[in-house]
């Protein structure tokens, strides 16, 4: 065992943590972003958002995310449009974040009984009075397990940036494999580092849901 290698090149690997995080956190902020205003416009009384947001959540929703990866990298510069990789790779995971965020929000608003929403224009509130009065705080809670389990996703398939150059945990436990030819202890570390931030992620989604459950059967 070459564990004294993992000592070595521990910063190495944590300039690719770092990398990891910051493209973790950049498309969590902007695929919920985008995935709000994709789910509202898929509860729009407007056929064409509609249309344009279903075709939007599929596309993204069913196709594999490292091919839609390969599309922006190697794709869009057919058409004039030349991204750097770590770009390229923040781009395709927004859209996919997006998309999965953008049924997380229709199905949270959709969930909330429709007597809430008669109730609401029986008292002249408008659709933003109902929406933001009425039915987003109601929804928000429901949506944040949902969420949790989708950033914890993210997290995990940032390593998927690595095919295309980015340097990350995964290009950066790679590299180091290379040069010292220890995959054993390497690949160990960089699967116990994605462990240990997605772990946490995932037993406070499981606490949330049973809270919620908890409440919902009082």
């Amino acid at each position: 065992m070459k564990w004294g290698v993992v000592v070595t090149n521990f910063f190495y690997l944590a300039r690719g943590l770092e990398v990891t995080a910051g493209i973790g956190l950049t498309v969590m902020l902007t695929g919920t972003i985008l995935g709000f205003l994709v789910g509202f416009m898929r509860i729009s009384r407007m056929w064409l958002l509609r249309t344009v947001s279903l075709m939007f959540v599929e596309l993204f929703r069913d196709t594999p995310l490292i091919l839609q990866i390969f599309f922006v990298f190697f794709g869009l510069p057919a058409l004039g449009i030349r991204l750097n990789s770590l770009l390229a790779a923040s781009l395709a995971m927004t859209f996919f974040a997006a998309a999965n965020a953008a049924e997380i929000v229709r199905g949270a608003i959709q969930s909330i009984p429709h007597g809430q929403v008669e109730a609401a224009r029986s008292l002249a509130l408008t659709w933003w009075q109902t929406m933001s009065l009425v039915i987003l705080p109601q929804a928000l809670r429901r949506m944040v397990p949902p969420f949790m389990g989708l950033f914890t996703t993210l997290i995990k398939d940032t390593s998927l940036a690595a095919i295309i150059g980015v340097f990350e945990l995964t290009r950066a436990g790679r590299e180091v494999v290379e040069r010292t030819l220890a995959s054993f202890e390497i690949w160990i570390t960089v699967a116990a580092i994605y462990f240990l931030i997605c772990y946490p992620l995932s037993l406070l989604t499981q606490r949330l849901e049973q809270r919620l459950t908890a409440e919902a059967g009082h």
